[in-house]
């Protein structure tokens, strides 16, 4: 009997052999375009989400879905004040402190109530319980870097580190840690949360940690520590739940390659600058990769032959033994042609394990 969609991405997370190659390119916004249904009904409404979501699933029968859209939902829960417009996602109005020095004002937020987290909660546990436990539900996750930028913004957060590296600013170093912390903590009580939900994979999706913006290490001081954290932290629950913990990084992270797969994620979801056989050479014994479609390249612009050679390309790189899942680098913008990603995962089922 052929897997289930879940059991499949079990098997290849567990670093086994699959009946087929599981494919789970993330379609977060592009959900509400299969679906007709506006951005902004789309990110602010659990229900709407995960209808869209359930729609495009039924069109692609990929084997993950994932109820995603904008990664301001947590910093919302701290105070972040937000811009909705109907066809494009929420831009910050406001951050959360003004100054790192405000970052003892701050405290955890309640993903049950606080923000747009309960959005995502909601449309997680729809999903679970409209897929039957057949499907695997992806969690959305803003990784600890990322979250505290959002809550101070980016070019204050960028240019405090580099004060407290370069400037040898001893309590500026403290406050970014202290504001470090703090995200941690807040990105896995949401994990947390949605494990609860029925979240079969759960993630810290950490662009701002790319050394397309950071150094080495920059990355290895301030991102790779709490990222560890984070999942040290929810390894019980996860694997009470039997679910998984994913990684996703912008950018070519080749040079910290080896660091990703020490935090503690079983999924590295890769990007597609970074080379996927390097990745199956260097670390693919010891975590789940997932990748690496250019988002922005074929799967948007290019013609369904050019996806399937694309991916084919990926599966011959990384797919042999096991513990690999055909996907996008990041995330699938909005206006991809649907005969593109159903070329993408076409060419997933029709490569049987074992491989050649």
């Amino acid at each position: 009997m052929p897997m289930t969609s879940l059991e499949r991405v079990k098997t290849a997370i567990n670093h086994k052999e699959p009946d087929i190659v599981p494919v789970g390119p993330y379609m977060g916004n592009h959900g509400a375009q299969a679906a007709n249904v506006s951005l902004k009904d789309y990110y602010t409404n659990g229900r709407v989400m995960a209808d869209a979501q359930y729609k495009a699933w039924e069109l692609y029968g990929q084997d993950i879905v994932v109820p995603q859209s904008d990664g301001y939902y947590i910093a919302e829960g701290f105070g972040a004040v937000t811009e909705y417009r109907i066809d494009s996602t929420p831009t910050v109005k406001k951050h959360a402190i003004n100054n790192l020095f405000e970052v003892c004002k701050l405290k955890v937020p309640d993903p049950s109530k606080d923000g747009r987290m309960p959005v995502y909660l909601e449309a997680i546990q729809l999903l679970s319980q409209k897929l039957k436990c057949d499907v695997c539900v992806r969690a959305t996750g803003t990784g600890p870097f990322s979250l505290a930028s959002h809550l101070i913004g980016i070019d204050n957060f960028l240019n405090a580190i580099l004060d407290a590296e370069y400037g040898g600013d001893s309590d500026t170093e403290k406050a970014i840690h202290d504001l470090l912390h703090l995200a941690t903590q807040a990105t896995a009580s949401f994990a947390l949360a949605a494990l609860e939900a029925g979240a079969n994979i759960v993630q810290a999706g950490d662009s701002l940690a790319s050394l397309d913006m950071i150094s080495p290490s920059i990355y290895e001081k301030y991102a790779f520590p709490y990222e560890k954290a984070f999942f040290d932290e929810i390894r019980p629950y996860k694997e009470k739940k039997d679910a998984a913990a994913l990684l996703h990084i912008c950018g070519n992270t080749t040079k910290i390659i080896n660091l990703l797969a020490q935090t503690g994620a079983d999924i590295l979801e890769v990007d597609y600058k970074v080379d996927l056989a390097y990745c199956k050479r260097q670390i693919g014994d010891r975590i789940c990769l997932m990748g690496n479609l250019n988002p922005a390249g074929n799967l948007l612009s290019g013609k369904p032959e050019d996806v399937a050679k694309e991916a084919v390309q990926c599966i011959q790189k990384a797919g042999k033994n096991g513990g690999f899942i055909l996907g996008s680098g990041c995330e699938v913008a909005i206006h991809t042609p649907v005969e593109n990603l159903k070329a993408m995962i076409k060419v997933a089922g029709e490569h049987k394990y074992p491989l050649s």
